[in-house]
């Protein structure tokens, strides 16, 4: 079975955790629910292709659901797990220190998460911005929410698929910079050429490249780089796509911008006390109108995107309900990684050409100096 366990490094662990589960009706309208690791014993996983993993092995976990009535539910979540710290990046230690990494925080939202995505499935209001005049049927509501989901998974397995598939071309990171002297920004930028066909079932077999790079903000509130990067208004400073200029939201959940050269913005974000997400992907504007009027939704995406977890270097706070951008900051900063996706050109030559791998950095690096500089950051602090 599949664990989002939403890990911002693919260096750390897979996806994909196996697991047994357990389930039993405790009393009247009480319920528990135990899962427990069958694999991924402590210690590193030898892949096929002979790259190693960190071990993480779930111990006896699981929640308790008691039916409250009025349409609430109670739960309670426990998580035991443990994993093998000599293999994590020295940029992550802290975080992963703090139990934020895998604590039941994060189980909890998850969970909360996709019982708000079935409600809005599951119900007759479609959420849409007052200032468009754009209609969108019932069936099309499911067709951008199912599109939104298959783009988010689309983005996990861009970034923690590949290093695990034989025939993936993993690149040496490479250090790129933006700016000079005070203004300069330095990004280790993992690059990562794969066939999308074996990482993404029933997509069609292209060659991709994969630039992925995490840096670390000190004392930056992961919310306020949330909010920036959301900041319709401003989304023009650190995007390429929309020429520098502001968005247009259309449709409230899975947003899309127009740009002028007639593409819109499928974009799906969330954010809480465990982290927040950023996914967004270009769709032509009269396929992405087709879908909203009912019309099938099994479109090729590229995804790209924004991961936001705390360091861990603050104050522990274990709210699983939502974060206040009013609250103190409690001295806590941002592990940001960038993602960036896209079809790679090839050389007279035949192979790859250099000069996209090149640009895939110095585009990742140039964003992350904006938001740096966006968001006040004093400093920026390389994988």
């Amino acid at each position: 079975m599949d664990v989002e366990f939403w890990v911002q490094s693919p260096r750390l662990l897979s996806r994909n955790v196996k697991f047994l589960r357990f389930s039993k009706k405790m009393a009247e309208r009480k319920w528990a629910v135990v899962d427990v690791s069958v694999d991924g014993n402590n210690g590193d996983e030898q892949q096929s292709n002979g790259t190693s993993y960190a071990g993480y092995r779930l111990l006896p976990s699981g929640c308790l659901m008691e039916d409250m009535s009025g349409g609430f539910c109670k739960v309670t979540w426990v998580v035991h797990g443990e994993y093998l710290e000599s293999t994590v990046p020295e940029l992550f230690k802290q975080f992963f220190r703090s139990g934020q990494a895998f604590g039941a925080c994060r189980w909890l939202r998850s969970l909360q998460r996709q019982c708000e995505y079935m409600a809005v499935l599951g119900s007759s209001h479609i959420p849409s911005s007052s200032s468009s005049s754009s209609a969108i049927s019932p069936l099309g509501k499911r067709g951008v929410l199912e599109l939104a989901r298959r783009m988010k998974e689309s983005f996990y397995a861009a970034v923690s698929g590949p290093v695990t598939i034989a025939s993936t071309n993993i690149v040496d990171q490479w250090c790129v910079s933006s700016g000079t002297g005070a203004e300069r920004v330095d990004a280790a930028v993992r690059m990562v050429t794969w066939n999308c066909a074996e990482i993404m079932p029933g997509e069609p077999a292209i060659t991709v490249l994969s630039a992925t790079a995490t840096v670390r903000l000190p004392g930056t509130p992961p919310l306020r780089v949330f909010e920036y990067i959301c900041n319709s208004q401003r989304r023009g400073e650190w995007d390429n796509f929309v020429n520098g200029g502001p968005v247009e939201e259309v449709v409230a959940d899975g947003s899309h911008g127009t740009n002028s050269n007639d593409m819109l913005i499928l974009q799906q974000s969330s954010t809480d006390a465990s982290g927040s997400l950023v996914v967004y992907s270009l769709v032509e504007e009269n396929v992405m109108r087709g879908i909203m009027g009912g019309a099938d939704s099994s479109i090729f995406l590229l995804p790209s995107g924004f991961a936001i977890l705390p360091d861990g270097h603050g104050k522990a706070h274990y709210t699983a309900v939502s974060s206040s951008s009013s609250a103190p900051n409690n001295g806590e900063g941002a592990l940001l990684t960038v993602a960036s996706l896209g079809m790679l050109s090839s050389s007279p030559s035949g192979g790859p050409a250099a000069r996209s791998f090149d640009d895939a950095g110095e585009h990742l690096c140039n964003m992350i100096k904006k938001i740096r500089d966006a968001v006040g950051a004093n400093n920026v602090i390389m994988a």
